[in-house]
């Protein structure tokens, strides 16, 4: 290789952001050597070295690497009923799965053919009651050239909490050539309120048998800076039997295990669409339990004793809920129902939550519990906190 190339050829290094591999980065770029490599989080320092040419996010090693994470579930110690609450965990359980029985740990979750089948929900069948909103994978070169033929409005759903929509070609082709992302997520964009969305979480047995639903319907979502196109805020539950049955359908057709949630839009025409399936509770299942559905003692006998359960919905209907803690996503939803008469009530505290909770007792604050006080105060001070230290940012 000829100096000519050897000058224009980075040295990479994986974890800028910790100040050894930083230290290293420096010391190359004083010896005249360009330098890239990967920062996570990104953090401002490798962003504005004049050392550092190109710097990506990317996760540490060992938050990836399927081993490290298995050994700390071994060193553990804990054993029992395993529910894995998001999509990561579900899959790696999926993944390794004679592995968690080995450490004593009993659970369902569905096979990860049915969960690769359930993300690329392209390849997912119209059942009655419920279509599918096409989603693809594109290689950004491919869109581009056939953006003329594409269906508007439609979503990107490229990054977490980020989508966006789009309503025409023109403004598409625009942001792809300043993204310039390898690849793009597509989505057909459904029209319809906030509450016109709506999920199914659903409890299938071992023999792929559906033993227990609810439906719900969302209230208010965090807006995010492209639209209202984050987390939840606020629910109520709701029967909706189509959108349980077709969920029950389509997740029999995948042979699913374990837990699903079927995320669901109405269009104006009044028919349902498929947004997402989740293999896993939802983020809302606490909705659920409020609601006398029973989800997770269902779950629980199905993994502990092997019991043969009958299909069932238990819910009332009663139950609504707001979500508590402010997180990095999305600020709580103060002016809900739920909230009001409680923050002017701070005096006896304990005694009014209880008070409260008895006369509403289809009332869920997300996690609050006058039960759990301390616990609870910490998560309020959490997010009085957070709050706080947004509006002083903004």
């Amino acid at each position: 290789m000829n100096s000519a190339n050897e000058s224009k050829m980075p040295l990479i290094i994986h974890d800028l952001q910790d100040s050894q591999m930083f230290a290293l980065a420096q010391a190359a770029g004083r010896a005249g050597i360009e330098v890239s490599g990967s920062s996570w989080p990104m953090e401002p320092w490798v962003e504005s070295s004049v050392y550092v040419q190109k710097s990506v996010e990317m996760r540490c090693l060992s938050e990836v690497i399927a081993g490290t994470y298995a050994r700390q579930w071994k060193l553990s110690g804990l054993q029992g009923v395993w529910l894995p609450c998001v999509d990561d965990s579900a899959q790696f359980t999926a993944k390794y799965k004679v592995f968690f029985e080995s450490i004593g740990m009993n659970f369902l979750v569905p096979s990860i053919e049915s969960m690769e089948k359930a993300i690329d929900i392209e390849q997912v069948p119209d059942v009655e009651g419920l279509k599918v909103a096409r989603m693809r994978t594109l290689f950004a070169q491919d869109l581009l050239e056939h953006l003329d033929d594409e269906k508007f409005p439609l979503i990107i759903k490229s990054k977490r909490n980020a989508f966006q929509r789009f309503d025409d070609a023109t403004s598409l082709r625009q942001f792809i050539l300043e993204d310039k992302e390898p690849a793009y997520r597509i989505q057909d964009y459904i029209e319809g309120s906030i509450s016109k969305m709506a999920s199914a979480i659903v409890l299938f047995d071992a023999d792929s048998r559906p033993v227990r639903g609810f439906t719900g319907r969302r209230l208010n979502v965090a807006h995010t800076k492209f639209g209202a196109f984050g987390e939840t805020l606020a629910a109520r539950a709701e029967w909706i039997p189509e959108l349980y049955e077709g969920a029950c359908e389509l997740l029999s057709a995948l042979q699913w295990k374990g837990f699903a949630e079927v995320e669901c839009k109405q269009a104006p025409d009044g028919d349902w669409y498929v947004m997402e399936i989740n293999p896993r509770v939802s983020g809302w299942t606490c909705l659920a339990e409020a609601d006398g559905a029973g989800l997770l003692t269902a779950y629980y006998q199905l993994c502990s004793q092997d019991i043969h359960l009958e299909e069932a919905c238990l819910q009332h209907s009663k139950a609504d809920y707001v979500r508590m803690v402010a997180t990095c996503y999305h600020d709580p939803e103060w002016d809900a129902p739920a909230y009001k008469g409680i923050w002017k009530k701070c005096k006896r505290l304990r005694v009014l939550l209880m008070e409260y909770r008895e006369k509403h007792p289809w009332r869920l604050l997300g996690a609050w519990d006058a039960r759990d006080l301390k616990a609870s105060l910490q998560i309020a001070w959490r997010t009085v906190y957070r709050v706080f230290k947004v509006s002083r940012i903004k």
